[in-house]
């Protein structure tokens, strides 16, 4: 007697659910999330402690603790030392080897995970968007970005910037939700949420209101919207040399029901009115700008503020600020995260930089629950300023 065979029922298609990825991208970008987890919390713990129970790089980190602002040539003789010293442990090379691969692979499994739903993602992105009444955006085609900016792949992503078509997708799809989400990855704790993190620096302004604030380098909506929940009344610009990053914002400011008004242009020259603003904040933008570029832009702050407006500053901390097995951490993304300034930021002191184009009061500190980050750094304008 032989088996009968009988037809199977094919399994019910369940359509995708609007503007996601297909469970193979997801669990792609879940297991980076995972291994860059691991990596911050388990690995890099274990590769501290061999670090710190070296007694040569004991030594190295009590003289820089105590050095509060290390001559610039001091500072990368002991980076470059303790980094010998961190390399000759396995387990740290293993944790900088995870945190390569999954920088690269956030983009290797990102873009494909959205570009095989480019027709679902497609309009997502290129939609017109509604905006708040009010709201103005000033694209300027044609602009000519300078060229530390056109010529590097950002943190890894092929292109740069403007390098896919989709990119606003990629970050809000998979990179962002199932990979950043957990913090982790460059100054960024395990577990910290950098959308809270930037509340509580827009929340470092030290006037209880501000009638109009700028962020230069504003990139998407996030600081801009955390500045919005502290200060719902006041008058939001920033400019940014992204057009994809500048149309994004705008979309979502709109969608929020929140009036920007944006500008692509270069920071350090806002085409904005002398005294024109009480308030200024930028978040992760000077690590990615030169140190010329930074003076530049706090000169051009320093006019565009009204006397006895306040700068608030949020970047990675400098190398002065964290112990020295953290610092050549930081100092890392210079090299393997497509961060050319990462380093360059590190060794500067911002505080003296802004006291240098004319603020006063200026001081630095951390408000972050574990580590250093966020470091902010903030000044004020004098009343009796001459622009």
């Amino acid at each position: 007697m032989t088996a009968q065979a009988f037809p199977r029922d094919p399994l019910p298609r369940v359509p995708p659910k609007p503007l996601s990825v297909s469970q193979r991208g997801r669990s792609g970008m879940e297991i980076l999330g995972s291994m860059q987890k691991f990596a911050s919390g388990v690995l890099r713990q274990h590769a501290a402690e061999t670090f710190f129970a070296n007694e040569r790089a004991a030594e190295l980190n009590k003289a820089h603790i105590a050095d509060k602002k290390p001559e610039k040539s001091v500072l990368r003789e002991r980076i470059a030392e303790a980094k010998a010293i961190c390399e000759s442990d396995s387990i740290y090379r293993l944790e900088r080897l995870v945190q390569r691969y999954v920088a690269e692979e956030n983009y290797n499994r990102g873009i494909p995970a959205i570009e095989e739903r480019r027709e679902m993602f497609e309009p997502f992105v290129n939609s017109e968007a509604t905006p708040a009444e009010g709201a103005t955006l000033e694209l300027n085609p044609g602009y000519n970005e300078p060229k530390y900016w056109s010529a590097t792949e950002w943190h890894l992503e092929p292109g740069g910037w403007e390098g896919y078509d989709l990119y606003p997708a990629v970050f809000a799809f998979t990179i962002g939700p199932k990979v950043f989400s957990l913090g982790g990855y460059a100054a960024v704790g395990v577990g910290d949420k950098i959308q809270e993190q930037r509340y509580q620096v827009a929340l470092q302004f030290p006037k209880e209101s501000y009638r109009r604030i700028y962020e230069p380098g504003c990139g998407g909506f996030s600081t801009l919207g955390a500045v919005h929940r502290v200060f719902p009344e006041a008058e939001l610009h920033g400019s940014d040399l992204s057009p994809s990053l500048l149309k994004g914002c705008y979309k979502m400011a709109g969608a929020l029901g929140v009036p920007v008004h944006l500008k692509r242009t270069d920071s350090t020259k806002t085409g904005e009115a002398d005294s024109s603003f009480d308030g200024v904040i930028t978040y992760a933008l000077h690590h990615e700008m030169p140190p010329k570029e930074n003076k530049a832009l706090f000169a051009e702050m320093f006019r565009i503020l009204k006397p006895g407006g306040d700068i608030v500053i949020s970047d990675p901390p400098p190398f002065r600020a964290v112990d020295l097995f953290h610092a050549v951490i930081l100092d890392w993304d210079t090299y393997h995260r497509e961060e050319p300034f990462f380093s360059a930021t590190g060794e500067s002191v911002l505080e003296d930089m802004l006291t240098e184009v004319g603020f006063e009061n200026a001081e630095a500190y951390t408000i972050g629950s574990q580590g250093s980050y966020p470091w902010v750094t903030r000044a004020r304008k004098p009343e009796a300023a001459l622009d």
